[in-house]
């Protein structure tokens, strides 16, 4: 078995992140391609680890229903007895950053082997690739060829994260280098290794080409389609066929308010039977199943944190 790389959660493309289908996020050197959007992983990450999800299945349909209702009931962020599109927008928006967080955290501890309130490089790659050992001593020269390229592309962004130039990553800059799209102190190096891993011919843009990567060669497919109109109507801006500059951050940094929006629409979609613009509490619980296994709801990690009187 040759050493492979432990994949680190993103989320995130924040939402993870549900940024995976909009946007593609570079995260420790994995470019996140131009793929179907995996519904039960999105799942996963949304109810913020396995352990959740698995508590979350095990509840039976009237207690989904229970505790959605007083989800829903705090989603109505004005008390007026329905749920605006706004604030499920912010709902789902404030539960990506949650989730973030929490997934962050509980990175950081797993890595921060001697609890000392940092994460070494050692501390990292010990964790983050197999083979690595206790010490995190590793021969980069004998690694594949992917994982050498990998191993290279997290060591710059554990350097890039280092603020301070410590060598040593505290909790938000261990964040920094988990979630890089989510900070424009790291956008920069997000631009560099996107280019590195995308621009064939090496012109500091991206053509159509580059941007659908395998799918540009599957013409027949569906997902050619969205792509080459994703490239066309949502990033090019300048109709020149290239995405440069702050079209490729664009491309690369995901605007979790409009993730957010997305997703509340297809609520709203799914959840609106009266079709009257706003959602009430009882057609929320009436479309429980949606929202159970909603990408952005983050049903269980709001439900765990209730306080038992309130369900």
């Amino acid at each position: 078995m040759t050493m492979t790389r432990l994949l680190l959660a993103v989320v995130s493309i924040g939402f993870v992140l549900l940024v995976v289908a909009e946007k593609e996020s570079v995260l420790h050197g994995h470019v996140a391609g131009n793929k179907p959007h995996d519904e039960h992983e999105d799942h996963k990450i949304v109810l913020g680890s396995e352990k959740l999800a698995s508590e979350f299945d095990d509840l039976s349909p009237e207690e989904s229903k229970k505790r959605l209702r007083v989800l829903a009931t705090k989603m109505d962020a004005n008390g007026d007895g329905t749920v605006s599109k706004d604030e499920l927008t912010d709902w789902i928006e404030n539960s990506s950053r949650n989730l973030d967080k929490e997934e962050n955290d509980e990175r950081f501890m797993e890595m921060d082997a001697d609890k000392d309130g940092f994460v070494t490089w050692q501390e990292y790659i010990a964790e983050a690739f197999y083979g690595a050992g206790e010490e995190g001593v590793i021969d980069v020269d004998k690694l594949d060829a992917e994982d050498r390229k990998l191993f290279h592309e997290d060591r710059r962004y554990f350097e890039h994260a280092d603020e301070n130039k410590d060598d040593k990553l505290s909790r938000d800059e261990f964040s920094r280098f988990q979630n890089p799209e989510l900070y424009n102190s790291m956008h920069d190096i997000l631009v560099t290794m996107t280019l590195v891993e995308k621009d064939a011919n090496h012109d500091g843009k991206i053509d159509i080409r580059e941007f659908m990567g395998d799918v540009f060669d599957q013409p027949n497919s569906e997902f050619y389609i969205t792509e080459q109109n994703r490239f066309k109507h949502d990033y090019d801006t300048n109709k020149d066929g290239f995405l440069s500059g702050d079209e490729l951050r664009a491309w690369i940094v995901p605007d979790l308010r409009v993730t957010a929006l997305q997703e509340a629409e297809h609520l709203f979609e799914g959840a609106d039977s009266n079709k009257d613009g706003v959602l009430s509490i009882d057609e929320i619980v009436a479309a429980y199943a949606l929202f159970v296994g909603s990408e952005a709801t983050n049903y269980g990690e709001h439900i765990l944190a209730l306080p038992h009187e309130e369900l």
